[in-house]
């Protein structure tokens, strides 16, 4: 049984070997790997901040508006509005007009309503500038 042992442990072993040498390669490649990786990212940040460094000065300036264009497209419709109003008819004459009744209403009760109240109006403003004239001669 030694004998059957023996060929057993050694291919065993030679697994054992083996997966002790393919972890050891896997370790050295992850390690190259991750040096790699970290340089790649000390590149990366280094390409960041010079970008930063390059563009944090850069100011940007709009050119002005050009409303030529625009300001000329009002002129000309200004002025077209100004063409057809000119042509609209003008008026032949200004009336100015007291109206003591209005011209749908022509009923008696507001007729004699009116008249009442001008001619009170008027006795009240005569009796008021003789009652002047009489104070102004007695306080004389």
């Amino acid at each position: 049984m030694s004998n059957q042992q023996t060929p057993e442990k050694t291919v065993i072993d030679e697994v054992v070997e083996s997966l002790i040498k393919k972890t050891e390669l896997l370790e050295k490649e992850l390690s190259a790997m991750k040096k790699e990786l970290l340089a790649k990212e000390e590149q990366t940040q280094a390409l960041l901040t010079s970008f930063e460094s390059k563009f944090s000065n850069v100011v940007i300036q709009a050119p002005a508006p050009d409303l030529s264009e625009v300001n000329a497209t009002l002129k000309n419709g200004l002025a077209t509005m100004n063409q057809n109003m000119e042509k609209w008819p003008k008026p032949l004459k200004t009336e100015y007009r007291f109206l003591f009744f209005p011209e749908q209403l022509r009923s008696v009760e507001y007729v004699r309503a009116v008249l009442t109240r001008i001619i009170l109006f008027l006795l009240a403003l005569v009796f008021m500038i003789f009652a002047y004239l009489l104070l102004n001669d007695h306080m004389k």
